[in-house]
């Protein structure tokens, strides 16, 4: 991941200035947690060379859990999760593992400490296979360094992921091998087909999306749904069940709550770019199966004009930036734009004084789309065990294989509207690494600028137009 150091201190730039939302979120799609204990594995040799341990051990937290979720809303939507725990599902997948591959080990490169729930998980997977896997930590900031340096050792993991940030970087750089001729089942019952084909790289795939996974983040609308009823303001999941939760329906809730509570109607850190991709689009678009420049789009910019129209400074003025999300927690505004990791059981929104609501971004009118990120998870170029790795892949990532006692979401509803998220197209936020392609620019800096002057976000798109047509150019030389 190029740049991490400058890219981190224009973050922190940004959360001290502006306290808006563009902050650096801290712990973004993981609960709390407490200090990791060593589970399994060796603590003294980790095989990926001498006197590199640095914490490289398969590892365990203990979340922190609450009451289950009792003060979070629940629905009667007549949606269904689809991706439960299926018993059945999982004895049938191991059991059609070749027996071959036991004794071998299989390397998975996080940027995360393992959590308890991923340990016992794979631990199943290694009593009834044989397949010993190994969580591979190293920081976020770090990641592809650390990729970089263990392929060089001829020590490559066998499992890693090319984020929305490194795409295609990672791809052209040749950390990835395509994964056509792997053992994955490439079923479209568990593997998320429509996305993992508009993010083909030169017609080849190189990573892998599981449905309903939760590494990945939907962008999401919380609100309390106590003011709500409180004051007869019809609330955003309603608008959502009706078909009718988009811009529009946003501005005039937005407005009624506010002027019947007399709190401000919604906050937002650094997910607020979520309104962008709420378009259907991103700077950056797959145009016959190549990157192209979007900036151009008026349906694009207009997005930049509702973030900034809806500001504290713009039309509206319905959203006050600098409250956060201690601001919506505390009772000081009536929604928060957020991530879908927030809807995970043991989070911090479990103990709120109101009952929390919850429902999609809402989109522009006329538009079905799901501001998402993205993670394609592949196999490394030198990894040694890949059929046994693609196995540890799919059973890792897909909820169906779950243990019990392990619940993801704070309740049914949650992971029902989750799980419909996974089944609408989703919009990617590709413009990333086409503006960090090279190092020389960051997409939080374009972001911020457009944000800003949405009231001129044609001068400041023209502007940025410019860095991605030259990036786009360097892409394809490369």
């Amino acid at each position: 991941m190029k740049n991490f150091g400058k890219q981190l201190k224009s973050l922190i730039a940004i959360l001290l200035c502006l306290a808006m939302i563009f902050a650096l979120s801290a712990c973004g799609n993981k609960a709390e947690t407490s200090e990791p204990e060593t589970i399994y594995g060796d603590e003294t040799d980790d095989g990926f060379g001498d006197g590199d341990t640095d914490g490289e051990v398969i590892t365990s937290t203990t979340t922190t859990k609450s009451n289950g979720g009792a003060n979070t809303q629940s629905y009667n939507d007549g949606l269904v999760n689809k991706n439960k725990i299926d018993e059945s599902a999982k004895s049938d997948f191991l059991a059609n593992i070749p027996k071959k591959l036991s004794g071998t080990e299989v390397s998975i490169l996080i940027w995360w400490p393992a959590f308890d729930y991923e340990v016992k998980k794979m631990k199943h997977f290694t009593d009834a296979t044989g397949i010993k896997v190994k969580f591979v930590y190293a920081d976020n900031a770090s990641y592809m360094q650390k990729l970089s340096s263990l392929k060089l050792q001829k020590n490559s993991p066998d499992i890693a992921c090319i984020t929305t940030n490194q795409y295609p970087n990672a791809i052209i750089q040749d950390y990835f091998q395509s994964i056509e001729k792997t053992k994955l089942s490439m079923n479209k019952d568990t593997f998320d087909l429509d996305s993992m084909n508009k993010l083909k790289w030169n017609g080849k795939q190189y990573g892998a999306i599981i449905k309903g996974n939760s590494h990945i983040n939907f962008g999401i609308m919380l609100y309390n749904a106590d003011l709500f009823k409180k004051y007869g303001v019809t609330d955003p999941h309603t608008l959502w069940e009706q078909g009718n939760w988009n811009w529009d329906t946003l501005i005039s809730t937005s407005q009624q709550i506010q002027q019947k509570s007399g709190i401000t109607a919604l906050s937002t850190e650094y997910h607020g770019y979520r309104l962008s991709q709420s378009s259907g689009e991103d700077a950056v678009i797959f145009k016959n199966g190549k990157l192209v420049n979007n900036t151009g789009s008026e349906n694009y910019r207009e997005a930049y004009k509702l973030i900034y129209n809806l500001s504290n400074k713009g039309q509206y003025k319905v959203m006050d930036m600098g409250l956060n999300r201690d601001g919506f927690m505390n009772g000081k505004c009536a929604m928060f734009l957020d991530d879908s990791w927030a809807l995970q059981s043991g989070e911090r929104y479990e103990n709120l004084p109101f009952t929390l609501g919850f429902a999609p971004i809402p989109c522009k009118k006329g538009v079905n789309a799901v501001p998402s990120d993205f993670q394609l998870w592949g196999f490394p170029v030198g990894a040694k065990n890949t059929e046994a790795a693609a196995y540890a892949l799919e059973y890792w990532m897909s909820p169906r294989f779950d243990e019990k006692g392990h619940t993801t979401w704070v309740n049914s509803s949650a992971a029902a509207m989750l799980d419909y998220l996974w089944e609408q197209p989703k919009v990617f936020k590709l413009s990333t690494g086409a503006i960090e392609y090279g190092g020389d620019y960051e997409w939080w800096d374009y972001n911020q600028q457009c944000a800003l002057n949405g009231n001129d976000i044609n001068a400041t798109m023209d502007r940025w137009s410019n860095v991605i047509t030259e990036n786009l150019r360097k892409i394809y030389l490369d």
